[in-house]
């Protein structure tokens, strides 16, 4: 699905991954609208690259996210709230979304990661491999995606999951990579969490985008 006659939402494009999914869809010729509560901060400079149209909207307010989605083929879900308020966020958003796919009749394309598989995760995690969730972020993952299968099945929106490991590079900080990994990388010293030549899924953001 490419060219100029294809749209898509990007939910949270004031993000990381928002932007970069923003930016590979508007240089692949598809019409951008990048929504965001406060799409001021897409572009300092007020420029946005050509394709992409700012939109303002409220994610937890359902009627809003509906209207700023209307017409578009593809919800792309960049939505991440901060690690504290997922608990009161992660689900509202999760309905949220589903209603504005279903309202639109677009495919909601969700970021999915590897928090659902727990601590055994494996080394090369398949499709059906099972989703242990043993942390609370874990189950709030689980539960969305939950959420998501159950909306499809009963055939009022479809979701695909895009499953990737730890983002790091694209524009800006926030990630742990770069928050911790690589913060004291110019003074010589890297901080890795366990054994290096230990396996570890990552993602470089651009590709993913």
């Amino acid at each position: 699905m490419t060219g100029s006659n294809r749209s898509i939402a990007i939910l949270g494009a004031n993000g990381r991954l928002g932007m970069e999914a923003a930016k590979a869809f508007s240089q692949a010729g598809w019409k951008v609208k990048a929504v965001a509560r406060n799409p001021a901060r897409l572009s300092p400079s007020g420029q946005l690259q050509p394709g992409i149209e700012a939109i303002t909207a409220d994610a937890m307010d359902q009627q809003s996210l509906i209207a700023a989605t209307k017409g578009v083929d593809v919800i792309f879900n960049a939505l991440n709230p901060l690690y504290p308020q997922w608990q009161a966020l992660v689900m509202p958003l999760a309905h949220n979304v589903a209603a504005a796919a279903a309202a639109n009749d677009a495919l909601h394309l969700f970021p999915g990661n590897v928090y659902n598989f727990g601590t055994a995760i494996p080394e090369h995690p398949v499709e059906d491999t099972p989703q242990l969730g043993d942390h609370r972020k874990a189950r709030l993952r689980i539960e969305a995606e939950g959420l998501f299968e159950r909306e499809a099945e009963a055939g009022r929106s479809r979701t695909l999951i895009l499953r990737a490991g730890d983002f790091f590079g694209g524009t800006g900080t926030g990630s742990w990579f770069d928050l911790v990994i690589t913060a004291k990388l110019a003074k010589g010293k890297l901080a890795y969490p366990g054994p290096l030549d230990r396996v570890h899924a990552w993602a470089y953001l651009p590709d993913l985008a």
